[in-house]
């Protein structure tokens, strides 16, 4: 699929600003009141499938984590595999807004092309973190992914205790600076989900 096609699709971009619409809504709901408390964790795909891991190794779910979540992990699997990434590109909030400061990068004539000498070991680092977020879930059933994830730090304003503010901050600096300069940073060199998505 090419990269100007990609940018033109009405319905993928209809998509993307559904879902932060969506999160918009999830933010500001509280301020209106009526006991809502906004649960960025409660339609985590990722998590759910994460949760599938603690739920066999030590037999609980993580975090908050529940059949919801292990049923969107599942669909997303399958969706992956019978139709590709489809969660990535029309889903994923931080797919759509990485993708769009690369438009950024662009206007401004800084894009550049990862060198062949370290393209291929920084890809390694997705499945690093793959296997270290789901290692560290399985065993303390608390999703590791949440200390270093720029949307959960992000949406959280930094705040919630279960970030790490260092890992988030080098997380988030590194998702908006790699995607200003490198077309889909995260997506090809720190993204878990996206390892699961390639295995």
């Amino acid at each position: 699929m090419s990269t100007k096609w990609r940018y033109r699709n009405p319905i993928r971009i209809g998509f993307q600003l559904l879902i932060l619409a969506l999160l918009g809504y999830v933010a500001i709901r509280p301020l209106f009141g009526g006991g809502y408390v906004a649960d960025f964790e409660k339609y985590c795909p990722f998590g759910g499938l994460s949760s599938i891991a603690s739920k066999l190794n030590i037999d609980t779910m993580s975090c908050t984590m529940n059949e919801v979540q292990v049923l969107l992990g599942v669909g997303l699997l399958v969706g992956v595999i019978l139709i590709g990434k489809l969660f990535c590109s029309y889903l994923c909030p931080i797919g759509s807004i990485t993708e769009w400061l690369g438009l950024l990068g662009q206007k401004w004539k800084i894009r550049r092309e990862m060198p062949a000498t370290l393209d291929r070991p920084l890809r390694l680092l997705k499945y690093v973190l793959l296997f270290l977020t789901i290692y560290f879930t399985m065993t303390t059933s608390e999703l590791f992914c949440k200390e270093y994830d720029p949307y959960f730090a992000v949406v959280h304003l930094f705040q919630n205790s279960d970030i790490v503010l260092l890992y988030a901050i080098v997380a988030t600096v590194l998702a908006v600076l790699g995607a200003i300069v490198f077309r889909l940073f995260w997506c090809k060199y720190l993204c878990p989900l996206g390892a699961l998505s390639n295995i």
